[in-house]
């Protein structure tokens, strides 16, 4: 088990809240990772869990789980945070703020022409947070699953919502 304490930031509409978190990743079998992201916010206990070593499970499962109006700010969580087209390290993104990126061709072309000035000077860590945050949206592309989980963690909510009603509705009768 590998155990790291960094700080989070969570956002309201009204500040920015540095909030002590612990990543928890237990990887001795590769075919069965579970990874917790552990934070106390406002007296209550959060712990988004995973499956992934990369960490982006584990970040939707925590963002579904806090009140509606806190979001997470960090690089897994911006839309400038990717990850390496070539494979991934623990807990490593890379900022492509000033880089026009519009699909995986784009980012592997920085890698491969910029070779390691690139990696050195971008590497970034997930958990990390920094001025110039913007959060991932749907209309602007960026390599790394955070928010394709997050609404997978939403749509399977709302699927089972749904079936439950469903199951009530045709008890009445």
């Amino acid at each position: 088990m590998t155990k790291y304490n960094t700080n989070i930031y969570l956002v309201t509409s009204k500040t920015s809240i540095k909030t002590p978190t612990i990543i928890k990743i237990d990887d001795k079998d590769e075919y069965n990772v579970k990874v917790e992201i552990i934070l106390t916010y406002d007296g209550k206990k959060y712990i988004g869990k995973g499956k992934d070593n990369l960490l982006t499970d584990a970040f939707a499962d925590l963002q579904y789980k806090l009140p509606k109006d806190i979001r997470i700010k960090c690089c897994m969580t911006c839309k400038y945070g990717n990850m390496c087209p070539f494979g991934n390290s623990l807990r490593e993104l890379f900022c492509t703020k000033g880089f026009e990126i519009n699909n995986k061709l784009d980012l592997a072309e920085l890698f491969d022409y910029n070779k390691y000035t690139f990696y050195r000077d971008n590497l970034v860590l997930c958990d990390y947070s920094c001025n110039d945050y913007e959060p991932q949206t749907l209309d602007y592309f960026t390599y790394n699953d955070y928010l394709l989980k997050l609404n997978l963690k939403k749509n399977q909510n709302e699927s089972r919502r749904f079936r439950r009603q469903f199951k009530n509705f045709n008890k009445i009768k």
